[in-house]
């Protein structure tokens, strides 16, 4: 009997000891595949230490911090406080503060760096050095200032939305149904249908951030497109290509949806909130409006051609069939990234403006690009299709990359200098002010009076002029429901602000120096119901009467 519980007892430790074992070597597997991405993370974060320091020197920040502000009060947005996007950016700036708000797209980036690890490696399965040095090309490229990465801009909300999708189509067939070797598709699972609507929410949700995210949705459903298109053959009844119709047709059908229902969720609410029409003016159509009122001229004909609307769609369009008819001499990987190349290309062109952060859509498939030939070179291929895929595509994407950059005369941000100031405050060798001065020369002003009107306990002012930040400084928030001057020139919504103006009648007016424009029934009301009650370099301030006239 004891030996018979001397046994049992042996048998239960060893099986104890065997469990601990296999505990303890599945935590060290896991910490082995993961400290190439806590070393990618730990990066983002010292490069993005000195984020924490900027002052309020940037204007699209400055729009929605002044904007978030409102919503914090009560303001309809759309109605009652306006600006051209879509609506999520706006609810993120709610945060209260620029820390916070920088905070969040800490944490933001944090998850879109874990989402484009993850789908580098799905991509480019087993290839550990070519997963670490790609995300590691996101990792520097979204951060460091050259493309505004240290900013909280819509396009990097917007990366972390598409990043996050992937992930949930990870989780199905989709991707892997894609970059199969093997000629079936592979089939449904119901569990499937609930990542697949997730992720198609989650890049719906990325289109309410901003609404060229519409073109990184259409990249994600070209996954779908190609696994059909690589199984087609010219006999109809072919049963492969039936088969992936059928199938990718459905996994396609639950990501529209997904990207559908909070987009119509949203109109609803804002119908329900009295601001239906105003959101589709605003939020929706006037992109379309901004798109097209940036006029270029390269004196070049076919140039001109290319950069407008049809141009960029024939381009786009043309690559992307180039390299669905390539299927014999690239990998499906090799189209996909190809494919969202192409159409965040697009994306960044649509209004052709030449701001950095526009091309902050493009890294994502950039960084993938490069881990092709990183790949490819490592394995024999036939000649044409190890040429196309190791050298040609990605240096035709990157030649083009860097062409566009250069017609336009993107200004990318200096780098060096970014990190040598912020050294240069923390050591004590500049002060505050100065610090604040090196980003935007109306900082000192903006600081000054933003400190006397918040004193003063102003809830509301009138800003004619672009100058958001000072809003966002002091706390008060327009009289108008347009925050900068451009909205109120560019929709001749003159005699609107005026009225606003007048009916809200707030403490303090402010006029840049810079604004040229003509507004000569504002400032016969100023004249006559305000005294000059500061004059800085870049502004004048005006106090109301009292009462006024």
């Amino acid at each position: 009997m004891d030996n018979i519980a001397f046994s049992s007892i042996a048998r239960y430790t060893e099986e104890v000891s065997v469990s601990k074992l296999d505990f303890y070597q599945q935590i060290n597997n896991r910490a082995r595949r993961a400290w190439p991405l806590m070393l990618l993370l730990l990066l983002l974060l010292v490069l993005r230490l000195p984020n924490f320091s900027e002052p309020y020197w940037y204007g699209d920040e400055g729009i929605y911090l002044t904007i978030g502000q409102a919503l914090n009060k009560g303001y309809r947005l759309y109605s009652e406080i306006v600006d051209h996007k879509t609506p999520l950016i706006y609810v993120f700036a709610q945060t209260g503060s620029q820390l916070y708000f920088r905070l969040l797209l800490v944490f933001w980036m944090v998850v879109a760096t874990a989402g484009f690890y993850r789908l580098a490696y799905l991509l480019f399965p087993g290839k550990r050095l070519t997963v670490f040095l790609t995300s590691l090309i996101f990792v520097i490229f979204t951060t460091i200032p050259w493309f505004e990465g240290n900013i909280p801009n819509g396009e990097l909300f917007v990366m972390g939305f598409v990043l996050v999708a992937t992930i949930l189509l990870g989780k199905t067939a989709y991707f892997r149904d894609l970059l199969s070797e093997n000629k079936e598709a592979i089939g449904f699972d119901r569990k499937e249908a609930l990542w697949l609507l997730g992720a198609g929410t989650a890049l719906g949700l990325g289109i309410l951030t901003k609404v060229p995210a519409l073109f990184d949705a259409g990249a994600i459903l070209t996954a779908g497109y190609f696994t059909v298109t690589n199984r087609f053959s010219p006999r109809l009844t072919n049963k492969r290509f039936l088969a992936a119709l059928k199938l990718t047709g459905l996994r396609l059908g639950l990501i529209i949806a997904g990207i559908f229902l909070p987009i119509l969720l949203s109109v609803v609410y804002f119908w329900a909130v009295g601001s239906g029409q105003d959101y589709l003016q605003f939020g929706l159509l006037y992109n379309l409006h901004y798109a097209g009122n940036w006029e270029l001229d390269f004196n070049n004909t076919i140039l001109n051609g290319l950069f407008t609307l049809p141009g960029k769609f024939v381009v786009a369009a043309s690559g992307v069939f180039a390299i669905t008819f390539l299927r014999k001499y690239v990998k499906p990987r090799t189209q996909f990234i190809f494919a969202w190349f192409m159409l965040a290309m697009f994306a960044s062109l649509l209004s052709n403006r030449p701001y950095p952060h526009y091309f902050l859509q493009v890294i994502p498939p950039l960084a993938l690009m490069v881990g092709i030939p990183l790949t490819e070179l490592t394995e024999k291929k036939k000649k044409l299709s190890g040429l196309l895929q190791a050298v040609i595509v990605p240096v035709v994407s990157l030649g083009l990359f860097i062409s566009v950059l250069t017609l336009l005369k993107v200004g990318l941000y200096p780098v060096a200098a970014y990190y040598q100031n912020w050294l240069s405050l923390l050591s004590g060798r500049i002060s505050a002010q100065e610090y604040r001065q090196l980003f935007n020369p109306v900082m000192t002003d903006n600081y000054e009076a933003a400190a006397l009107i918040k004193s003063s306990g102003a809830d509301t002012m009138f800003i004619w002029g672009t100058n958001p930040m000072l809003y966002a400084l002091s706390g008060a928030t327009p009289t108008s429901r347009f925050t900068v001057s451009f909205h109120i020139q560019d929709l001749n919504a003159y005699e609107e602000t005026l009225r606003d103006f007048i009916a809200d009648s707030p403490k303090y007016a402010v006029v840049m120096r810079n604004e040229n424009d003509k507004f000569p029934e504002f400032f016969a009301y100023l004249y006559g119901n305000y005294q000059l009650f500061q004059e800085y370099d870049n502004f004048t301030l005006w106090r109301r009467l009292n009462p006024p006239k």
